[in-house]
This record gives structure tokens, C-alpha cells and sequence, in this order.
């Protein structure tokens, strides 16, 4: 009986040390060190998806012009994808692209940009940096895929910031710019993770260069995450710039909706 009472309680102090993460090594001293862990983030190649949406009357043989469209920070092209149905009778391709960082947001799988969730300044930038590459591998595969007349950057939210820096640095690939909902350039962005913290805009030059771009910015009048008043900062600094920019304010919050993505489609068609 005591034998029996000896051998529970080994086998529980034993249990108890493994469960612990304490290591035993054989034939060594026993170390009653703790396992500690880290974690790191390191760039390395991948394959993203891209949904594409077409015109009705979309043939190979003819030209369209390319909207490239980025959703907000936590979100999807799964669901951003859906702006398609508010469009009257689109004359343009529709390409959406996937966010590469991917985070557990509420409950619900989101996706990011600039891997915000993470909290780390550094990776945030590094993430933030990688966004130029990536888009421009994404233009190059649609337009050796599909004729294209030229080439539009469209984002919402965080997806307008992307938009904004790529854009800018690569004006030499696009010829204008949609911006949804966005702050504007040279200022702090705010983030639920880290409070404020600096962008990496484009330099000043960059963006005196690229005034060839069309601009059109639409804004709800009672967004409550980034308020209209950004927009007309925007307006102003593209404006100052030599910009050709049509602002389009709605009646609505920090949301995409029927009203201002018709309005966007008629200044594309205008513009094109």
C-alpha cells in the first residue's frame, strides 16, 4: 500500500516537471532551466491569388483600362471583390488582390498590407517597403496576361496608403490613382495596435514628378475613423502640387458604397 502511494507521488512530480518545460539531458547534471521561445519575420518569395473581373462585352482582342484594388487593413479580396456589383456598366478590368499578412481580427481572419497587428515598428516599415515589389510584379503578370490600356491604383482605408506610396514611386506605371477613405500623404497614421506612428511617404520630389497622375478621392462626410478633414487636406497638398484631382464627398462613414463607386466609375470612364 505505502509502496503503491510512493510510486503515485514520483510519478506526479514527474508529470509535474515535464509539464513545467523543465529538460532532463542523460548523463548530465540536471538544469532546471525554463524553454524560452522567440519569433522573427523574414522575407522569402510566395504566390498570391488575384480575383479579376471583366466587362460584359470583354473580348482579347480589345484594349481595357486596369483598376487595381486594394482592400483595408483586416479585410479580404473575397469581400472587397463585391464593390463590382455597384458599378452601372463597367468598361474597365477589375483586379483584386489578396493583403499577404494574415491575423486572427475579432474572431474573424483578416488580412494586412503593412503587418499592423504584429506591433513591430520595424517589420511594420519592412512589410510596408515590400508593398512596391508586390505590385509591381501583380501589373506586370495582368498586363503580359491581358491587353490593357492603362493602369489605375485604387485602395480603400489602408489599402489608399499602399496606393498612395506605391503609386507615387511608381508613377511611371500607372495613370492615376483612387483613393477611398484615406488620410493624407506626410501625415501620422493611426493604428489600433500602436496608436500613431510615422509613414515612410514618398519624398517631396517624387511627388512634385508625378503630377501627371489624376487623382480622385472619395470620403464619407461622417467617417468616424478618419475624418473628412483629411480629405481636404489631401485636395489641397495634391492640388498645391499641380494635381488634376476631383473630390467626391457622400453621405456615409469609413465604408465603400453604390453612390460614390458610380461616381468613381463615371470619372474612369471620363478619364480613359
Amino acid at each position: 500500500m505505502k509502496r503503491n502511494v510512493f510510486q503515485r507521488i514520483v510519478t506526479l512530480i514527474f508529470i509535474l516537471l515535464i509539464s513545467s518545460g523543465i529538460n532532463f539531458v542523460k548523463g548530465q547534471d540536471t538544469k532546471l532551466d525554463g524553454v524560452k521561445s522567440d519569433s522573427l519575420y523574414f522575407e522569402s518569395p510566395a504566390l498570391f491569388e488575384c480575383k479579376v473581373l471583366f466587362p460584359n462585352r470583354y473580348t482579347l482582342e480589345k484594349s481595357f483600362p486596369l483598376i487595381i484594388s486594394l482592400h483595408g487593413g483586416g479585410g479580404s479580396y473575397e469581400t472587397f471583390k463585391d464593390i463590382w456589383r455597384h458599378f452601372e456598366n463597367p468598361q474597365f478590368i477589375m483586379a483584386t488582390p489578396q493583403a499577404p499578412y494574415k491575423w486572427l481580427m475579432g474572431g474573424e481572419i483578416g488580412y494586412d498590407w503593412s503587418a499592423w497587428p504584429s506591433g513591430d515598428l520595424i517589420a511594420m516599415q519592412k512589410a510596408l517597403k515590400l508593398t512596391s515589389p508586390y505590385i509591381k510584379n501583380l501589373i506586370r503578370s495582368l498586363t503580359e496576361k491581358y491587353k490593357i490600356s492603362e493602369v489605375y491604383l485604387m485602395g480603400f482605408s489602408q489599402g489608399s496608403i499602399i496606393t498612395q506610396i506605391v503609386g507615387i514611386n511608381n508613377q511611371e506605371l500607372l495613370k492615376g490613382m483612387i483613393i477611398l477613405s484615406g488620410p493624407p500623404l506626410y501625415e501620422s497614421v493611426w493604428s489600433p495596435w500602436v496608436d500613431f506612428f510615422e509613414i515612410e511617404w514618398p519624398a517631396e520630389e517624387s511627388f512634385r514628378s508625378a503630377n501627371h497622375l489624376k487623382v480622385f478621392i472619395a470620403h464619407g462626410k461622417a467617417d468616424e475613423i478618419i475624418d473628412i478633414e483629411f480629405a481636404y487636406k489631401s485636395r489641397e497638398l495634391y492640388t498645391k502640387f499641380g494635381y488634376d484631382l476631383f473630390l467626391f464627398e457622400f453621405e456615409g462613414g469609413h465604408e465603400i458604397n453604390e453612390i460614390e463607386m458610380k461616381a468613381m466609375e463615371k470619372w474612369i470612364n471620363k478619364e480613359k
